[in-house]
């Protein structure tokens, strides 16, 4: 009893679960996907330039098999209106640079869409706390600075205050603060 719970567990741990590639959630894809081959032990077959097959015999055969679940981790997780775009390949590798070449954003439409997402966050009073919320804004402007743009101290305050709830009125003499005072620290 104790050692199928044990295995039943250890199972789960090891479970990971990522959704289909789709036109709209590559960059979540892509990071799921590299921890995904990373458990499987196939990373290096789509991150290095070349990977050196091993001389012993056995170790080729595990270096394949390797080589060739990498190609197929991918497969499995792109939608099925997808995959005519890596159907010529069969190197995970390859595949994985034709589909990072039709999805990745490019950069000056990434940038726009981490706006308007930083602009679309909402305090939900019945889902978290304001320090859940408070984090998720930091962490949107956190992308866009790595996008490549300094969003301003003062925009992520009036972000922070602006979506809050009625109960947290307040909030509004915040508005009264000066200059550096008005910061998210």
């Amino acid at each position: 009893m104790q050692v199928a719970q044990y295995f039943i567990s250890y199972t789960l741990a090891f479970w990971i679960d990522i959704s289909l590639l789709n036109a709209s959630n590559y960059s979540q894809w892509k990071v799921d996907m590299k921890v995904l081959l990373i458990d499987r032990n196939c990373s290096e077959f789509v991150e290095s330039e070349k990977v050196e097959e091993p001389p012993d015999a056995a170790e080729k055969q595990r270096f394949k098999w390797h080589k060739e679940r990498a190609y197929t981790r991918i497969y499995r997780g792109v939608e099925r209106q997808f995959l005519p775009l890596i159907w010529n390949t069969l190197d995970g590798r390859t595949a994985w640079r034709i589909l990072q070449t039709n999805f990745e954003p490019k950069p000056r439409a990434r940038l726009a869409r981490l706006i308007d997402e930083f602009y679309e966050l909402k305090f939900d009073e019945n889902e978290e706390i304001i320090r859940i919320f408070c984090r998720r804004v930091q962490e949107q402007k956190h992308l866009i600075n790595e996008a490549g743009f300094e969003m301003p101290e003062c925009l992520v305050c009036f972000q922070l205050i602006r979506k809050l709830p009625v109960e947290y009125n307040l909030v509004q003499l915040l508005y009264r603060l000066e200059g550096k005072q008005f910061n998210i620290y």
